[in-house]
């Protein structure tokens, strides 16, 4: 009798215990999620990262995963510094469950902005860029950190103080316009000519664009070596 009444005890009383150990710790949930994030970014030499994750209902109650068997990951596919909800699921074969937390990635850079307002077809140059420290998870276009790749380049649109450069707002010079005279030189292994021709297109410098031959009225694809200086291959 006295055993059967120890093991009445124990089940009524073990048993509680024994369930709050099968329950998944949210903390353990939100340090995995955070540590991907950091692994993932790490990998692109972002150095200050804050990482927030969003408040777990704390009545949520899962079944206690092995750490190992714990697998973090990006349901949407997009970059992880766009981001804004990361899963966790466990891989273990009998305590099959997934979770999805919203998060939060602020990532501090030092990168180039306008120095002052910037017009439309204004070309970039060096008293035109200063450097500030901003959040570049928010700059979804990209954005530059040295001033060497964007000294000479041309507003797309205009600018305010202030605006981080990025590619989608910046293009080459042109140094070709359409109805400028140029000088084709045709160059081959053992001969070059030069002759003059109109451009029939605007170009920058490398780009290739179509010209009207003066003399043989020929319209040709040539390559833009200079100001008023194109190339094409014989």
């Amino acid at each position: 009798m006295l055993k059967r009444s120890i093991l009445v005890f124990l089940l009524i009383f073990a048993s509680p215990l024994l369930q709050a150990e099968a329950i998944q710790s949210l903390t353990i949930i939100e340090e995995r999620i955070t540590q991907h994030i950091l692994n993932a970014l790490s990998a692109s030499d972002h150095k200050d990262v804050h990482i927030s994750t969003g408040k777990i209902d704390a009545r949520l109650k899962l079944r206690a995963c092995d750490t190992d068997k714990l697998e973090v990951f990006n349901p949407y596919q997009t970059s992880i510094l766009n981001a804004t909800t990361m899963g966790i699921r466990c891989q273990e074969p009998d305590k099959h469950w997934t979770l999805y937390v919203p998060i939060k990635i602020s990532v501090q850079k030092t990168i180039l902005v306008a120095k002052r307002p910037l017009l439309k077809g204004a070309q970039i140059g060096k008293d035109d860029i200063e450097i500030a420290t901003v959040d570049v998870s928010q700059l979804k276009q990209g954005y530059f950190t040295k001033m060497e790749d964007i000294i000479g380049l041309v507003c797309k649109q205009n600018l305010i103080q202030g605006s981080a450069f990025n590619p989608a707002i910046l293009q080459t010079a042109v140094i070709i316009h359409k109805g400028e005279q140029v000088s084709i030189q045709a160059v081959g292994e053992m001969l070059s000519v030069s002759m003059e021709g109109i451009a029939l297109n605007d170009g920058s410098l490398g780009d290739i664009i179509k010209v009207k031959n003066l003399s043989s009225k020929r319209i040709i694809e040539a390559q833009i070596q200079a100001k008023k200086q194109v190339r094409v291959a014989i």
